[in-house]
């Protein structure tokens, strides 16, 4: 089930399989016992009751099938009483994402001490390079080709990719490791005030303390700075191929996306090539 997933999904469905049980169990259910309407009674739960958004309820509906479908191969299970419950369908919705001026916003914020400097970091890394989230806890010193500007990171499905950042993250990485290095001998370039990998409870703190800070309303998380380097990238030409490669996707229709919230970019191209649209500017 969890075979070429990363450390993050794995926790993520371990915490889908905990919260499952804990219903079934509140009902007086076994797992064995289950039926399809307990489990559409599962789905409504997490909808109305609990107010998850579709991404998350399909995220949990996949690991419930998943995990059934593995107990009817060991004969635990005489049916999978999620097998014919489809996903929620998805509606279109547009990533969020941060403008120019707020990247700059953002880090250009003052940094004074071990922890202040390890946020920022965060930030200027995730924006650099955008990176997933899990990608960037995973990254080890021996990783980064600081000559070149560039950090070797493990991406789904175990495969390996560079990604490059500014020589301005450069100085910022250079003086955190400095201070790294004073406090603690551990491998992992992003950590906690222990010395530890940085907890995922811990990053998420991170992120609303300063969205709060800057006073945005908008979503502000690990992810939208991964949309955000995405978008920011075709607003200003690259190919579309070339992001792929760099986000670490597989398949081009995911990083299609994009394409959708590049509206400067078309704007742009539209105003280059069309000759209504160059007669203005003539």
């Amino acid at each position: 089930m969890v075979r070429g997933r990363s450390e993050h999904t794995i926790a993520s469905y371990g915490r889908d399989l905990r919260q499952f049980a804990s219903y079934i169990h509140a009902l007086g259910i076994t797992l064995s016992a289950v039926q399809r309407e307990d489990a559409l009674m599962y789905i409504r739960h997490m909808s109305k009751e609990k107010r998850y958004q579709e991404a998350t309820v399909n995220r949990k509906i996949s690991c419930c099938r998943t995990f059934y479908a593995a107990l009817v191969r060991q004969q635990t299970c005489a049916s999978n009483p999620f097998a014919l419950i489809s996903v929620h369908s998805r509606k279109s919705h547009l990533p969020t994402v941060l403008s120019v001026s707020e990247v700059a916003n953002l880090l250009s914020l003052p940094w004074c001490d071990f922890r202040s400097a390890r946020d920022m970091l965060v930030f200027s890394l995730l924006y650099d390079t955008g990176c997933r989230i899990g990608e960037l806890r995973s990254i080890k010193e021996q990783d980064i080709e600081t000559d070149v500007l560039r950090i070797r990171v493990l991406g789904k499905g175990k495969k390996m990719r560079y990604v490059f950042y500014t020589k301005r993250t450069q100085s910022l990485l250079s003086s955190y490791l400095s201070m790294k290095h004073e406090r603690f001998d551990t491998p992992y370039l992003i950590v906690s005030n222990s010395g530890k990998q940085l907890p995922m409870s811990t990053i998420g703190s991170m992120f609303a303390t300063y969205g709060r800070r800057l006073g945005w309303q908008k979503n502000f998380t690990p992810h939208v700075l991964r949309h955000t380097y995405a978008t920011h990238l075709l607003d200003n030409g690259a190919d579309i191929r070339l992001v792929q490669e760099l986000l670490g996707h597989q398949s081009i229709s995911t990083t299609q996306i994009y394409t959708h919230v590049s509206k400067e970019r078309l704007a742009r191209v539209y105003e280059a090539c069309h000759p209504h649209g160059r007669k203005q500017h003539e």
